[in-house]
């Protein structure tokens, strides 16, 4: 066998590093030819309609903002909820809040509501979602 020759296993090895590399220059070429350098900004430009699409051509007509349309909606937590004290421990502080209408628990403790508050007192209060669940913000004697 003649040394000139290189064996088959060579001759695939050189033959998939040899594809390796052509499909690394083909895809610095496409890279290449797709990259926004270059290009204006105009070019580079999204817009995005009135129903959330996105398009490259600019809207044909502006909005008109109305004043309805930067009245914020009214908030359910901005009203205040009545209910009792349902539960209360003296030595941790803290306690829960029954809710008279939909009878649900919020927590609470006295350096939140900055009150002492106890056990079967009416309170008029604002709740928070948290992760660990509902907790006051604000809390009134009635």
């Amino acid at each position: 066998m003649p040394r000139n020759q290189l064996t088959f296993k060579k001759k695939e090895l050189a033959k998939r590093k040899q594809q390796k590399l052509n499909e690394k220059q083909e895809k610095r070429e496409q890279n290449k030819a797709n990259n926004n350098k270059g290009k204006t900004l105009e070019e580079m430009f999204a817009y995005v309609d009135e129903f959330g699409n996105i398009s490259d051509t600019p809207p044909t007509e502006k909005y008109k903002f109305k004043p309805e349309d930067l009245e914020r909606p009214k908030d359910p937590e901005d009203e205040f909820l009545f209910g009792k004290v349902s539960y209360y421990n003296e030595v941790g502080h803290y306690g829960f809040i029954r809710d008279n209408d939909t009878r649900e628990t919020v927590y609470f403790n006295d350096t939140i509501a900055g009150k002492v508050l106890a056990l079967h007192q009416n309170v008029k209060y604002k709740s928070i979602r948290t992760k660990q669940g509902n907790q006051i913000s604000e809390v009134e004697l009635v």
